[in-house]
């Protein structure tokens, strides 16, 4: 089918248009897409075909993980063909140097080249460009009916807004931001800006479609079917493509780990046949058939993630058949985001409800109440809204499985994020739902005749040499002494398998009769083999990976081998000739079968080869171990002095000429801008590391602002954080003691105040002053010092929004630890914002307390003692009462009306405490109980 040109005024039109977009798009990268080289590339494609294939190479030159290759790459087959063709459609020869599909490529190809360089995060371009796709999606209509007047100028500045997407994208990763820092830029700033543009674009192109294909029902019969054909295509695509963009919304909002992850590696860790007997037995299709919780647990090693994985696969293929739904995750001591309560859940919504519009549908009026992602949910939201999927009316089972529950941290904490996930557990199974399965494996038993099977597979491969010279009687002693010693733990089934592959035919039987007996006993013995030239490295290796943040990639753990930490000026030093050409040999020579390396290219990350390794690492058995082996016990607090000290030597080998980020040589650069300071905030580390810390501070010096510029966490909080009100909407160049202050490092405040005394009371960050960073970390001890060198919190200018005070914002959000030290620091009880509210009336209000809405009336009486007048009126008349009674909880009304609170008081509008509780739209709380404490106290 041909396709209709633009007319010549289309065409003068599209011209400027387009070649305003590229001076745009140069303004915003500092690059000219038409005299990029991939821009010569691209020229000379003559196809979608050939442009597509050089695209792809792109991709595949990012040495990312096949998976994230491959959806980089699902997005560009559908999206080159429509682009090339409808940009034939506006016109190849409108004037421009480059068609604008070429463009719009060279604009992706330069997006691909910055993540490569600045290793960003694929999860943000995989965002990015999916959502670019399914506008462009919508577009493939008009690659067989030619596009209106009306329609061509649409797609244009369709094209448009996508290369300003491209451009603010490839701006950032080239500043070198963080994976967490794209997720909140396409969440809630200028991509997001523009992508709902596109939004908006693409449903006025939808209202043009119906129009222009109507027109063509009528003047071309041949069409008409093809043509009713795209009506409903059209309709159906719309509802499709507004669902979608839905559930990314939602994903986005609560940004779940992903399991699937930690599920394929389980799957292809399982060994053919394993796990059968499971499978065959009562105890399993009991559980499978009856809605219960089946708890299955053992010894640590015992293969429970391989069998979670198992289960979750013979599930999945009732879920892909729509004979039942499942949510399923794996807790992981590797992965911090894996570890709490506040991951689980999340993951579970976010499964559940993509394949159900109903479940979605929920999670979207929870989306909706907290403003469409502008407020973070609360947990007992997130908790209701679980139960209230599980409780929908479904003719399907519902499966819940998670595995690992023991990588829960089990700390002093109160509850720990065990206990937590426990609670959670409990409360779903006291539900009693008739189609509820809950799984929960925390460790696993038996599998005796697994262990053989796995045993003799390896002892009887051809992939082991030295086994293979081995006679056959002593590969069967081989088979039955470790399935009998093995207790059902398939780790220590693998340690021995490890160091018996080293055997020669004579020393076998010998081998067999020295094993240790336990996992504890193994772990010793690697540790004591460890070459004494090797030990100081293996240390600080075992140390990074206990306390690491997230999983560190090979380059990354070598890197801290490359730290001279015994420097003589107390600051750790970064020396390049020290790093290993073959990292990753390394490293496991260091560390023997303690460690694995797993992944390909830049994604090869060095873990623990088992959970046991870290848990015997920590434990108190090793520290009290008689001889050697006890020196390898990692003490936290000097686990994390180590990688802090490895991340300040980063920072610090930039020099007094660096006028930019750090270079990009430094492979552990984007770990240390991060994380450092969350290692350094632990226990007393910062003392430990005190110079260091005072060098990096040194305002004087380079390496503040390389490190400020590279990642600043001086970001507005979430809207729960306690001075979100105060906080600036904008905010000017903060001092290095304000940031010192916001960490709550008290010895480098110090420090700072002795040096640059001018500093204390200097303005600026979001949260304007040193000392109100510090009370929004709770580092109050930092607060007082910062106190009693003058810094002060009660000056009249000290306003955020709307003249919010700090004093309105932590009232406002029951944080009554900040507000009785705001009292203390002399704020103004009575300061007014600008409809009159005092900090009472907020307090009085309680919606944004969430986890502290318990301490309201505590707060609330702190006020009173302290001078807050209980009848205060804001602009419109409204009294604290008023407040409360419209949206707090009867004890917060009971607090007031103690104080001596008015009940007859009528606002503007002429209305008493008790008849705005009684009115249709009261919005919150317990309505009777507040309405029968007015009329208690003799309300009219």
């Amino acid at each position: 089918m041909s396709h209709t040109r633009p007319t010549a005024s289309s065409s003068s039109t599209f011209q400027p248009i387009f070649n305003n977009a590229l001076k745009a798009y140069e303004r915003r990268t500092k690059k000219d897409l038409l005299k990029h080289p991939l821009a010569t590339q691209l020229q000379a494609c003559d196809s979608p075909s050939s442009i597509l294939l050089l695209l792809q190479q792109q991709v595949q030159d990012l040495n990312r993980s096949q998976s994230s290759n491959d959806r980089l790459t699902k997005w560009l087959d559908p999206t080159v063909n429509v682009l090339y063709t409808l940009s034939e459609t506006l016109g190849e020869g409108v004037g421009l140097v480059l068609s604008p599909a070429k463009t719009i490529f060279t604009g992706v190809g330069v997006l691909l080249l910055a993540a490569k360089d600045f290793r960003a995060s694929q999860d943000a371009l995989v965002d990015i460009f999916g959502r670019i796709e399914t506008f462009f999606r919508r577009l493939e209509i008009y690659t067989s009916v030619p596009p209106s007047q009306e329609m061509a100028d649409t797609i244009t500045t369709i094209m448009v807004e996508v290369l300003s997407i491209l451009a603010i994208a490839t701006k950032e990763i080239r500043q070198g931001r963080t994976k967490k820092y794209l997720k909140k830029l396409v969440g809630r700033t200028d991509i997001e800006d523009a992508l709902k543009r596109l939004d908006k674009l693409t449903q006025e192109e939808a209202r043009m479609a119906t129009v222009q294909v109507l027109k063509v029902t009528h003047t071309v019969d041949d069409r008409v079917k093809v043509v009713d054909d795209k009506v409903t295509t059209v309709i159906d695509d719309g509802k499709e493509v507004k669902r979608n963009q839905l559930r990314q919304d939602l994903r986005r909002w609560l940004s779940p780990p992903d399991p699937s992850t930690n599920h394929n590696i389980a799957c292809r860790a399982h060994h053919k046949g394993t796990t059968t007997w499971f499978f065959q037995g009562n105890i399993y299709n009991e559980w499978k058939l009856t809605p219960s919780l089946l708890w299955v647990h053992g010894k640590p090693g015992s293969g429970k993630s391989i069998l979670c994985s198992t289960i979750i696969e013979d599930i999945q293929v009732m879920c892909d058949a729509g004979q039942a739904s499942m949510g399923y995750f794996y807790f992981d001591f590797r992965d911090i985001s894996k570890q709490h309560w506040c991951d689980l859940v999340p993951s579970l919504l976010t499964q559940l409800s993509a394949r159900s519009d109903l479940r979605c549908d929920i999670l979207s009026r929870l989306y909706s109440g907290y403003d469409n992602s502008a407020r973070q949910p609360s947990d007992d939201a997130l908790t209701n809204c679980l139960k209230e999927m599980l409780t929908l009316p479904d003719e399907h089972p519902i499966y819940l499985i998670m595995d690992a529950v023991d990588e829960c941290p089990n700390i002093s904490e109160i509850p720990s994020p065990r206990d937590h996930v426990l609670q959670l557990v409990k409360e779903l199974v006291d539900l009693r739902l008739p189609k509820l399965h809950i799984l929960s494996l925390h460790d696993q038993t038996g599998q005796k005749k697994d262990i053989e099977d796995y045993v003799r597979s390896i002892v009887y491969s051809d992939s082991e040499p030295i086994m293979r010279r081995w006679r056959k009687e002593d590969k069967d002693l081989v088979i039955e002494t470790l399935t009998e010693q093995a207790d059902g733990m398939f780790r220590w089934i693998f340690c021995q398998l490890e160091s018996l592959c080293h055997c020669l035919p004579p020393s076998v039987r010998r081998t067999l009769k020295e094993l240790p007996e336990s996992l504890d006993e193994t772990y010793e013995r690697i540790l004591k083999e460890i070459k004494k030239p090797n030990r100081g490295h293996a240390r600080r290796v075992l140390e990074c990976l206990v306390v690491a943040i997230r999983p560190l990639c090979v380059a990354e753990v070598a890197e801290v081998l490359a730290v001279d930490f015994d420097d003589a000026e107390g600051i750790p030093k970064l020396n390049a000739d020290w790093r290993w050409e073959d990292q990753e040999h390394a490293l496991l020579i260091a560390c023997s079968s303690l460690i694995a390396v797993v992944g390909t290219g830049y994604s090869r990350v060095v873990q623990f080869s088992h959970f046991s390794v870290k848990e015997f690492l920590t434990s108190s058995r090793l520290a009290t171990a008689n001889g050697e082996a006890s020196n390898y016990h990692i003490n936290l607090k000097l686990a994390h002095t180590t990688l802090a000290q490895a991340c300040l030597g980063v920072f610090l080998r930039t020099h007094d000429d660096v006028d930019g980020d750090i270079p990009e040589d430094h492979p552990l650069a984007q770990y240390a801008t991060q994380h450092w300071t969350t290692h350094t905030q632990f226990e007393d580390v910062s003392s430990r590391i005190r110079k260091g810390m005072e060098h990096l501070f040194d305002p004087d010096k380079p390496h503040f602002e390389v490190w400020r510029r590279q990642y600043d966490i001086d970001t507005r909080s979430h809207s729960d954080a306690t001075f979100y009100l105060f906080a600036k909407s904008d905010k000017s160049a903060a001092t290095p003691l304000y940031y010192a202050a916001l960490c709550g490092f008290h010895d480098l405040v110090q420090h700072l105040i002795i040096k640059y005394p001018q500093d204390v009371n200097a303005d600026g960050g979001y949260y304007v002053r040193p000392i109100l960073a510090a009370l929004e970390g709770k580092h109050f001890r930092t607060a007082e010092l910062l106190r009693c060198n003058g810094a002060g919190c009660a000056d009249s200018h000290l306003q955020g929004n709307r003249n919010w005070t700090p004093l309105h914002s932590a009232a406002n959000y029951g944080d009554l630890e900040v507000v009785q030290k705001l009292i203390e620091y002399d704020a103004n009880i009575s300061a007014e914002d600008l409809d009159g509210n005092t900090p009472l009336h907020f307090t009085s209000d309680g919606r944004d307390a969430k986890d502290h809405s318990a301490l309201l009336p505590s707060v609330l009486r702190l006020l009173l003692e302290h001078g807050a007048d209980v009848n205060a009126r804001a602009k419109n008349g409204s009294t604290p009462l008023h407040i409360a009674s419209k949206f707090g909880s009867p004890e917060v009304v009971r607090v007031l009306l103690e104080h001596g609170a008015d009940v007859k008081a009528e606002d503007n509008d002429g209305r008493t405490a008790l008849q705005v509780a009684q009115r249709d739209e009261y919005a919150d709380g317990n309505r009777d109980g507040v309405v029968k404490l007015l009329l208690e106290h003799e309300a009219k």
